[in-house]
């Protein structure tokens, strides 16, 4: 994923946070933030209760591997912050997948197949 795709400002994550909404599953939350223009970036943290660096790293690792596949498939416009509950640290890479597929077509940004 590009530089240019993901949000690094912390200013940009709060309002994600507070003006966006959210959409949950057992092993992801997902706050999405219509822009105004039509930028597609996203952003990745995780629970604070993900004690060890391996499994917080091993868990961005998945997600952003998963945000590159399905990239061309999420409408432009939105900011997306993704962050990992607990639970989603012992799921194997295609249950976060399906989370992720999951999350997205509730909250209609997942592109219609033709």
């Amino acid at each position: 994923m590009e530089k240019k795709n993901m949000i690094t400002d912390n200013k940009d994550y709060r309002i994600v946070y507070n003006r966006g909404k959210s959409f949950s599953d057992y092993n992801l939350v997902l706050f999405v933030r219509k822009r105004r223009d039509k930028k597609l970036r996203f952003g990745i943290t995780t629970a604070k209760k993900m004690k060890r660096a391996v499994d917080r790293n091993r868990f961005r690792r998945r997600i952003k591997e998963i945000i590159r596949k399905h990239f061309d498939s999420v409408e432009t416009g939105y900011d997306i912050v993704i962050m990992g509950r607990l639970n989603g640290k012992d799921a194997d890479f295609s249950k976060l997948e399906k989370s992720y597929t999951r999350l997205l077509k509730k909250s209609n940004i997942w592109k219609k197949e033709k």
